[in-house]
């Protein structure tokens, strides 16, 4: 008998976790791509530097020989961040590919494995939905997110400890924007992991609907029921889509605060950084470089934002997606399965046999203390009203599922004996349609 759904837990960070499987194989191409990572986050950093410089000598030293120089070695920054992002990306999307190309065969491997009642309980399209949307948004957090994220907060750290370098009186000022960015990810990412996992359970939802009438159009179009399949799926889009209102409300509040602390601290960095420079206390070049520190911070700040929203989508999908892979099967070998004797002799006895699909005193019995010996070479037919549980006796025999009472044997054995491969191999089945 099919397991009942376990209940679904609120998706944890520490999700993720499970997929550090998935990518050790190709630890040594992640290995390389984390040092471009890291260079190339270092030349984006040198850049507003010599940048600044370069102003500096133009507008205050003179000096054509100098300011070449400085030009000639921005443009080698330029050229060896191209290289190092080419190659970083290269690796860490070809990583992402392959690791969750290998989680969606594992996942339809776990599928097949799955006794007959487990997909009576749930739909199809929902679990086509978790082969197809779940893991192509962890495809997207693999390939690139969480890399750029490690770009983003290499470059925050990096950013902030160029701002005290250049201008330690300004640094203050320049990383007000930053708690108020930190609180806004702790109070608003909570409420969009759970509201992101909403959404992609509607569409799931959705998607299931659709592909049950689609599955049995020629049913729907003979009952004339195609403006109540229109409505059923309607209404599932509408509350996915009423989720994704909420999501998006949410998520415009999270911008929204985010977007008016960090051009207010660059408004005021401007106001201070100006006073400086006609006090003489400051260069325009210098000036210039904190500010595109300070615009590469807020940067980072944003975009740390935004992957805060696609994360919590994507720690939703690997809940999902490792629910199914760690359920267990409730149809399984024993330990010591024993192999078939061969020739299969064919004969077999029901001993007392009664089953339920679902277990539970007020739950009905399809089949009630059935007894019956079936010989080698001989012809049974199961002739009764519809409903008295003809397929379900004979779905028995194969395992789809197993007896709540009593035994069924073959050649002496008790099918739950033996390899489970082995017995379905032996039987030959035509289906009733």
């Amino acid at each position: 008998m099919a397991s009942p759904a376990p209940k679904r837990l609120l998706p944890s960070p520490t999700a993720l976790k499970r997929l550090l499987p998935l990518v050790r194989p190709y630890r040594w191409a992640l290995a390389l791509a984390v040092v471009c990572l890291v260079l190339s986050t270092a030349a984006s950093l040198a850049f507003p530097r010599l940048t600044g410089w370069l102003l500096d000598t133009a507008f205050l030293q003179g000096g054509r020989a100098q300011l070449d120089t400085r030009a000639a070695q921005l443009m080698a920054v330029v050229l060896l961040q191209a290289g190092l992002n080419y190659a970083q990306a290269y690796l860490l999307t070809a990583t992402g590919e392959r690791a969750v190309n290998q989680l969606r065969t594992t996942l339809f491997d776990r599928l097949l494995e799955f006794p007959v009642g487990f997909f009576a309980e749930r739909r199809t399209g929902e679990l086509v939905s978790r082969l197809t949307s779940d893991i192509t948004q962890l495809q997207g957090t693999l390939s690139h997110q969480i890399a750029e994220a490690s770009r983003q907060i290499l470059t925050l750290a990096g950013g902030v400890t160029m701002l005290v370098i250049v201008q330690p009186r300004l640094t203050l000022t320049a990383l007000g924007a930053v708690p108020v960015a930190v609180g806004a990810i702790f109070f608003f990412g909570r409420r969009l992991r759970k509201i992101s996992t909403g959404v992609q359970d509607r569409v799931a939802e959705a998607t299931a609907v659709a592909e049950e009438a689609i599955g049995q159009i020629r049913t729907v179009q003979s009952f004339v029921q195609e403006e109540h399949e229109r409505g059923r799926y309607g209404a599932r889009i509408q509350q996915a889509v009423a989720t994704a209102l909420v999501r998006a409300r949410v998520r415009g509040m999270f911008f929204g605060v985010i977007t008016f602390a960090t051009f207010s601290a660059i408004v005021v960095v401007l106001w201070q950084g100006g006073r400086l420079v006609l006090d003489g206390a400051l260069t325009p070049g210098t000036l210039f470089t904190f500010m595109i520190y300070t615009i590469m911070i807020a940067g980072s700040v944003a975009s740390l934002v935004s992957f805060v929203s696609g994360y919590q989508e994507s720690v939703g999908a690997v809940q999902r997606v490792f629910e199914l892979l760690e359920m267990p099967s409730a149809i399984t070998e024993p330990p010591g399965a024993v192999a078939l004797s061969a020739p299969v002799r064919g004969e077999v006895a029901l001993e007392g046999v009664s089953f339920q699909y679902r277990t539970g005193p007020d739950q009905p019995w399809a089949l009630r203390d059935v007894s019956l010996t079936v010989a080698p070479g001989e012809v049974v037919a199961l002739v009764g009203p519809s409903g008295a549980g003809k397929p379900t006796l004979v779905s028995l025999l194969p395992r789809f599922w197993d007896v709540s009472e009593g035994r069924i044997t073959l050649d002496g054995r008790d099918i739950r004996t033996l390899r489970l491969a082995e017995l379905r191999r032996s039987i030959g089945l035509v289906p009733q349609e």
